[in-house]
C-alpha cells in the first residue's frame, strides 16, 4: 500500500535527500520488494511522478553481495548502448543520508514475467516476436564493448567458469548436510570439459538472465534488463546456457514459473539461431553452459533445503522434502547433457 508512512530500510534522511534534489515534498512508498534480496521501493509524488529505489537487505553486512552501488555502475554505463535498461539518476554512499548505499532510478513502466497471469499480457500473436526480443536483449549485452563503456575492471584473471565451479563446489561442501555423489562427479566432469577458449567468447554477462529479470510491455517489447547483481566479465555463453535452463528445466526445479520453448516461446533452437544471428557469436558447447547452469542450481538448491531443515528460512512456504529431492534430479540431468 502506497502511503506516507516510512517503510523498514528507509530513514526521514532519505526523505529529505529526495525532497531536497528534486523539490518533492510529498512522498509516498511502496515496497516492491522485501526479504533477503535487494529491496526495492517506488517512490510516488502527488501519484504522477514516479521513481525506484533500491538498498541492500537489512542487516546487510557489506561484502560483493548485494552490491547496489556497483548494479548502478553497471546500469549507469549500458545507458549509452543497445541494451534496454533503466536510467539510473545517482548513486548514493553518504552515512548522513543512508548507512547503506542505494541507486535512485527512474521508474519504468511495465512487468516481469512471473507467472502465467503476466504473460497472459502480451498477445498470443506477440510471443513468437517476444521470445526473439528475449534473445536479442541478451545479444545486445554480450555486445558490449566493456573497455568503452568504462566496465574493463570488471575482469578477472581467468576463466568465469572456473571460478564459480570452485566457488559453489566450496559452498556446497560448507553447507550441505548429506552425501550428494552426483554433485562432486560433475563438478569434476564440467572442470575437465570445459570449452577451449577459442570457442568461449568473453564479455559482460548478466548472470541471471531470465524472462522475469526484465521488464516487459504489454506488446511484448523489452523496456529494461534488471537484477544485474551477479554480473561479471567472462565466458558469455553461460548466459546463454542458463537461460536456456530455465526455459527447459521442469518448473518445479526452477523456484519460479518461465515460459516454455516450443509453447508459449519460439523452440530452444529457434532462440538459439536467433541469438547466433544478433549476437554474431556461435553457440558452440550450449549442452555444456546447459550443464553448468543445472548443476549450479542443483548448489544453489542444496543451500536453500540445508536452511530450511535448520530452521533459517523463517516462514517461508517451501516443502522441505520437495526441496531436497530436487537437488539430485538437477544434477543427474546436468550429468546427461555432459553425455555422462
Amino acid at each position: 500500500m502506497t502511503d506516507q508512512r516510512l517503510p523498514a530500510g528507509i530513514e526521514p534522511s532519505v526523505v529529505g535527500w529526495i525532497s531536497d534534489r528534486f523539490d518533492a515534498p510529498e512522498l509516498g512508498w511502496e515496497v516492491l520488494s522485501v526479504g533477503r534480496s535487494n529491496l526495492t521501493y517506488v517512490v510516488t509524488v502527488d501519484g504522477q511522478r514516479r521513481w525506484v529505489l533500491r538498498r541492500p537487505p537489512l542487516g546487510h553486512a557489506g561484502g560483493s553481495a548485494h552490491d547496489v552501488a556497483r548494479e548502478g555502475r553497471i546500469m549507469q554505463a549500458l545507458g549509452p548502448t543497445d541494451v534496454p535498461t533503466v536510467t539510473v539518476l545517482d548513486i548514493v554512499n553518504d552515512p548522513a543520508v543512508l548507512d547503506v548505499p542505494f541507486v535512485f532510478q527512474d521508474y519504468c513502466a511495465g512487468f516481469p514475467l512471473n507467472d502465467p497471469d503476466d504473460l497472459a499480457r502480451i498477445p498470443e500473436a506477440e510471443r513468437r516476436r517476444a521470445g526473439f526480443n528475449l534473445v536479442d536483449a541478451l545479444a545486445a549485452i554480450h555486445r558490449v564493448d566493456v573497455d568503452a563503456v568504462g566496465l574493463g575492471d570488471l575482469r578477472r584473471p581467468g576463466s568465469l567458469i572456473e571460478r564459480q565451479l570452485r566457488r559453489w563446489l566450496g559452498q556446497f561442501r560448507q553447507i550441505s548436510m548429506r552425501e550428494i555423489p552426483a554433485i562432486e562427479e560433475v563438478h569434476d566432469l564440467l572442470l575437465a570439459r570445459m570449452p577451449d577458449a577459442a570457442h568461449s567468447p568473453t564479455g559482460l554477462c548478466h548472470g541471471d538472465y531470465k524472462p522475469n529479470n526484465l521488464i516487459w510491455a504489454d506488446g511484448g517489447d523489452i523496456r529494461a534488463v534488471v537484477d544485474w547483481e551477479l554480473s561479471a566479465v567472462g565466458e558469455v555463453l553461460s548466459d546463454l546456457g542458463y537461460l536456456i535452463a530455465m526455459l527447459t528445466a521442469k518448473l518445479d526445479l526452477t523456484s519460479i514459473w518461465v515460459p516454455r520453448p516450443g509453447t508459449d516461446l519460439p523452440s530452444v533452437d529457434e532462440l538459439v539461431a536467433r541469438y547466433e544471428e544478433a549476437s554474431g557469436i556461435t553457440a558452440h558447447d550450449i549442452d555444456y553452459y546447459q550443464a553448468f547452469a543445472l548443476w549450479k542450481l542443483a548448489c544453489i538448491r542444496e543451500g536453500v533445503y540445508t536452511r530450511l531443515v535448520k530452521g533459517q528460512m523463517g516462514d517461508l512456504d517451501i516443502d522441505v522434502e520437495a526441496a531436497g529431492a530436487g537437488v539430485e534430479e538437477l544434477a543427474l540431468q546436468a550429468r546427461a547433457l555432459l553425455g555422462a
